[in-house]
């Protein structure tokens, strides 16, 4: 997959998908499906705005995007020159001269150009003029409601990450390089592995999850416990992370790349009176987290 971060590029004859795709979710990936199914070389145009932060972190949007078979992913700086843009102007500069659109997939609420005064609808007839085909999707529903990300964020701030997760299709994940801790946890014979989520990204409440673990190393996925937090038991002022124990791992993975798969939230990060005390509602946790990944 290619990654072009400004607008000095032209590419041949390509089927363009145009959003935020904050969190790629169900509903984004039925408009991405459409412009792979094209068989023309698929665009995801998406666009960077300062200080957002996403259900994803950036680097997170492009693993999955590569995932999903997308050939070249687009993300255009939200600067005050391009909001001037009017909507005649990005039809023009950036789909027909740049991306030589023959395809472009959005969905019915999509708007764009200045004061987002373009619509789907208007992209349609712009379309006419430059040669690309406009496919409007309407919205996706789930449980009778609309997938949105304003839908699933109020999900994921409440830890709600079984309904999350249907909504986003691939489980919420935490994407990050294995860095040293302070190892007390090989104290009590759970040695774990801590990753800092990225600081554009929404998190969950700080709190235990039951997790799957992918790593960089083969691929395998591992069941564990993660907690994510700023572990109040161990004195100091800790940075938010996550710590997580794979119960079936044996090796190194300290400079490992992990993406770690939250699937139940089962208690709140909470401070022990002690080491002892930590290491008892671990055993619990384990066997809680076990218990929930056997029936997802």
């Amino acid at each position: 997959m290619r990654i072009l971060t400004d607008l000095d590029f032209k590419l041949e004859d390509t089927a363009v998908c145009i959003g935020k795709f904050d969190g790629i979710h169900r509903g984004h990936r039925m408009l991405l499906r459409e412009a792979v199914e094209s068989g023309l070389p698929t665009v995801m145009l998406t666009f960077l705005f300062p200080d957002y932060k996403g259900i994803y972190s950036y680097g997170e949007k492009l693993c999955l995007a590569e995932k999903l078979g997308i050939d070249f992913f687009i993300s255009i700086p939200v600067t005050k020159e391009f909001m001037q843009m009017s909507p005649e102007q990005f039809a023009a500069e950036i789909l027909s001269e740049r991306c030589h659109a023959k395809k472009v997939i959005v969905g019915a609420d999509f708007r764009y150009g200045y004061m987002r005064c373009g619509t789907a609808l208007t992209l349609q007839e712009s379309g006419r003029e430059y040669g690309f085909e406009v496919s409007i999707m309407e919205k996706l529903k789930w449980d009778g409601e609309v997938v949105s990300s304003t839908r699933i964020r109020g999900l994921l701030s409440d830890g709600k990450m079984e309904q999350v997760n249907a909504l986003l299709e691939t489980p919420y994940f935490i994407k990050g390089k294995v860095e040293e801790g302070n190892k007390i946890g090989r104290t009590m014979s759970v040695p774990t592995a801590n990753i800092r989520p990225s600081d554009e990204k929404c998190l969950p409440p700080f709190g235990v999850y039951s997790v799957r673990v992918q790593t960089d190393t083969d691929g395998s996925i591992y069941n564990g416990v993660c907690n994510l937090g700023v572990k109040p038991t161990i004195p100091g002022e800790n940075p938010v992370g996550a710590e997580v124990w794979l119960f079936d791992y044996d090796g190194n993975l300290y400079g490992k790349e992990l993406m770690i798969f939250l699937y139940a939230f089962q208690r709140p990060e909470r401070a022990f009176d002690s080491i002892g005390e930590l290491k008892k509602q671990i055993v619990t946790d384990t066997e809680k987290a076990k218990r929930n990944l056997a029936r997802s």
